[in-house]
């Protein structure tokens, strides 16, 4: 899951307790073990808050928001947000900061988006577990 490390986050914006205060927040992951359901998150004024993975909000890959898209392409999607989507998808692939930043910022105020833009830290490692050959369980920094 090295994939993780320094991937952008937002803490659950309705997560009930939260010792470092940061729900709606993002920051980055400093650092994680899978096993202990433990998350390190880096935030813009340098403070570190324990997360487990289900309380993390993250954007999801691109190629699987492409993916989502031809999924759910027999369904009525507003055409401008299949626009919207993919600008999300043209925001996270430039590898910027404030570029994944401004995506993810973008996926969680629109409700209409969500389906194909964000995905929970613990439902990424569900899926992508068992596709990653090279995953060794507790490896972080």
């Amino acid at each position: 899951m090295y994939e993780l490390l320094d991937k952008v986050v937002m803490v659950h914006p309705t997560l009930t307790h939260d010792p470092v205060h940061m729900q709606g927040h993002m920051g980055t992951i400093y650092n994680l073990d899978v096993e202990k359901d433990e998350v390190l998150v880096k935030f813009k004024n340098q403070m570190i808050g324990l997360y487990s993975t289900d309380a993390l909000l993250m954007l999801v890959p691109g190629e699987e928001i492409l993916d989502k898209l031809r999924a759910h392409l027999h369904e009525e999607i507003d055409g401008q947000d299949v626009i919207d989507i993919l600008g999300l998808y043209l925001l996270d692939a430039t590898g910027e900061l404030n570029h994944r930043k401004e995506a993810l910022d973008l996926a969680m105020s629109r409700a209409n988006l969500m389906f194909a833009t964000v995905v929970s830290v613990q439902d990424y490692i569900d899926v992508h577990r068992d596709l990653d050959p090279d995953y060794k369980p507790g490896r972080g920094r």
